[in-house]
């Protein structure tokens, strides 16, 4: 039996695993082509997508998925202090390195059903999991490494059952987020400026020609071709396997990397065609775009946390965000932000036509923590009283008004000053989310707090108003069965709130 140990890279390459979209295919490689595919209304629907940051990282706990570049950063840089925390309870790079952490990766605890049932609570309609961080360990059973769930570690095809549960919703979407673009030379990118003696760093794992398949740096031998072949052989085996909705990527720079833009071009076009084939409409998420992923005009267009996001930021676009920092889970966590927190920033981001994407850091042994399980049940309460002023809208004439700034400038390394956004600012009554119902029939009015004398004044929707020039018939506020009396005037809209709060945090009125 040929098995994938045996079985060549090369050979698998020219295999007939994958054959070449026909001629007549909609999408060729370049990216005016693949710059014609639009954005799915699956995607403007469903407003909000919930993934992990959950790999062999998680079970060092310790700095952030990054673990594996700050621990060969050596003695003298330690960065995070990762290095000297290892290497006193672990023991030292000679003896023990990171590939030793994949078999203690067994992930008991994991549950794909209970992964995906908690994001379907939490009122998320596309979900998935990161494949595969900068480390290189994929979460698939893939025939193109070892290095994998299915052969190493949990023994698992996680990713299979994470898309088995997805697909058991009725209204999901699958998501895929790969981040291995960056895996060649990622281990050893803090050695270079490492002044620990090279015969001391040639004695540790990162370096050993053996496991050159896993480290990926020219040192130990790694050839960059090879890592690229085996890099779109990764993408078209996930594709035909798992058919996800949507595919995410952590920055691919072909003119720093190592992956050829043809060979990128085509890996793209390659799905697009696979997907017109089955009759799914899919898209390509494109992070920050530019100088940092692709080209403006291709894909959907994402921002880090609001990072570099512009000022007038217009449909459609994305922002993800860890449900708490570090982006993986480490021992004894904070929890900055409860449901609130994130709840606001999903209604202020689709009153501007985005889409919010959060990741969940489950624990090592594959239990997502009780601080986790507590937010997104907190975030599921609320979607269950106001999703309909969420789910399947689109943005008004205008996105909100009140006091709140969420602006600010953030110098970069350079001294550049560059847009970025901050939602941990107080929200009051006065501040305001528009939404509105496909036909437009329906306006949604969302206060981001509870008015202390049970009023407020929406400006917007003042009588005259150019934004607003149809009759207003009714008044009333989701989840709540108390009449709504209202007035309109020149100043704004009137509204008294009822008596009752009909959930915790953010208030939406009906307009019709």
């Amino acid at each position: 039996m040929i098995t994938k140990k045996k079985l060549g890279l090369a050979a698998l390459m020219s295999a007939a695993l994958f054959t070449s979209a026909a001629t007549a295919a909609p999408f060729s490689g370049s990216w005016e082509s693949l710059s014609t595919n639009p954005i799915p209304e699956w995607m403007k629907d469903a407003k909000f997508g919930i993934y992990t940051h959950w790999s062999v990282f998680s079970v060092p706990a310790m700095g952030g998925p990054d673990y594996i570049k700050n621990l060969y950063s050596g003695p003298d840089k330690d960065v995070k202090g990762v290095y000297s925390h290892h290497v006193e309870k672990y023991g030292p790079l000679d003896e023990f390195g990171y590939k030793d952490f994949v078999p203690m990766f067994t992930a008991e605890k994991f549950n794909a059903d209970e992964w995906v049932g908690l994001m379907a609570e939490a009122g998320a309609k596309f979900g998935g999991i990161l494949l595969v961080h900068h480390d290189g360990f994929c979460l698939w059973d893939s025939e193109f490494t070892q290095w994998d769930s299915m052969e190493k570690g949990p023994k698992r095809d996680i990713y299979g059952e994470i898309a088995e549960a997805v697909r058991k919703q009725d209204d999901m979407k699958l998501l895929a987020t790969f981040h291995h673009e960056r895996t060649f030379g990622y281990a050893t990118g803090f050695m270079q400026k490492s002044k620990t003696p090279m015969d001391v760093k040639q004695t540790w794992d990162v370096y050993d020609p053996a496991y050159n398949d896993f480290y990926w740096n020219e040192e130990a031998g790694a050839l960059g071709a090879d890592f690229a072949a085996e890099w779109e052989g990764k993408i078209k085996e996930v594709v035909d396997k798992y058919s996800p909705d949507c595919i995410w990527f952590d920055g691919i720079d072909t003119n720093k990397g190592v992956l050829p833009e043809q060979m990128v071009l085509d890996t793209f076009a390659y799905y697009f065609n696979e997907a017109d084939k089955k009759g799914q409409e899919v898209l390509i998420c494109n992070k920050h775009a530019g100088d940092f992923n692709f080209p403006d005009e291709f894909g959907f267009l994402c921002y880090e946390n609001g990072r570099e996001m512009p000022y007038d930021v217009e449909p459609w676009f994305l922002i993800d965000r860890a449900i708490a920092y570090p982006w993986s889970y480490v021992e004894n966590k904070k929890y900055k932000d409860g449901p609130d927190y994130h709840t606001r920033s999903l209604i202020d981001l689709v009153s501007r036509g985005g889409v919010f994407l959060l990741s969940l850091t489950p624990k090592g042994d594959g239990s997502i923590p009780e601080e986790e399980v507590a937010i997104m049940k907190g975030i599921g309460r609320w979607m269950k009283v106001n999703s309909e002023a969420i789910h399947s809208t689109r943005p008004w004439a205008v996105f909100g008004e009140g006091p709140a700034d969420l602006k600010y400038i953030k110098k970069s390394k350079t001294g550049k000053p560059l847009p970025n956004w901050n939602y941990r600012v107080d929200f009051t009554s006065e501040d305001i989310r528009f939404t509105r119902s496909k036909d437009g029939n329906t306006l949604y009015a969302i206060a981001l707090d509870w008015p202390e004398d049970g009023k407020i004044l929406i400006k917007n929707l003042k009588a005259g108003s150019e934004h607003y020039t149809k009759e207003i018939k009714s008044i009333s506020m989701i989840g709540s069965d108390e009449t709504i009396t209202w007035d309109r005037t020149a100043e704004g809209l009137e509204v008294t709130f009822p008596k009752e709060k009909p959930c915790e945090w953010a208030f939406a009125l009906k307009i019709q």
